[in-house]
């Protein structure tokens, strides 16, 4: 199995290559804005229409990446939205609007939301919204999407891996292990399901 993930540098993206390198199965392909297999800027559709020239066809894609502005509320303005919706919202949706056409039939996608749709946490309202559309987004592309390609996502907890970095946002949240999530993962990539979102709370 050829499978792109975009977005592997932070620690979710570090956890993801560990344990798809670990299948022998997978042949990993990695992509980043700045590192991996291939450079790309998912905001960016023309990166986006580059970055799969450049890979070709795949069997499976993964999205570990995009990510949205923390602020309190009172200091949001339209900009920072924007720029959450750009990066984690659109990107993705590029990702899969463009990567379809690049898919091998009965090929997946995977995108990343996140817990905060779920549960809310203080200057967390730009993720809750990119969140809660992504996995609309997703479970509509289900019934749309053709050639038998399956969509999903997956919506983790704070990990165990950047919990110092989070925990002040995180009060009386019990972070994942990398176990458990890359499970949804991998539940996401060879299952049979779509149009669903994986959580690991």
């Amino acid at each position: 199995m050829k499978l792109l993930l975009i977005g592997h540098t932070g620690t979710l993206g570090q956890l993801l290559v560990e344990g798809f390198q670990q299948l022998p199965e997978v042949e990993l392909i990695t992509a980043s804005r700045s590192s991996g297999d291939h450079q790309v800027e998912i905001a960016d559709a023309d990166s986006v229409s580059q970055l799969f020239a450049a890979t070709g066809k795949v069997d499976a894609i993964v999205s570990a990446a995009g990510s949205t502005v923390f602020k309190p509320f009172e200091e949001l303005t339209p900009a920072d939205i924007q720029q959450s919706v750009a990066s984690k919202l659109q990107g993705q949706v590029n990702i899969v609007l463009i990567g379809q056409h690049f898919l091998n039939e009965g090929g997946s996608i995977t995108l990343t939301s996140g817990i905060i749709k779920d549960e809310f946490i203080p200057m967390g309202t730009p993720s809750a919204l990119v969140n809660g559309g992504l996995e609309a987004f997703v479970a509509s592309a289900a019934f749309e999407i053709g050639h038998g390609v399956r969509i999903n996502a997956v919506s983790p907890n704070a990990l165990v891996g950047s919990w110092e970095t989070f925990a002040d946002s995180f009060k009386g949240f019990i972070p994942v292990g990398d176990a458990p999530v890359f499970a949804a993962y991998q539940k996401a990539v060879f299952g049979i399901m779509t149009g669903k979102t994986f959580t690991v709370y």
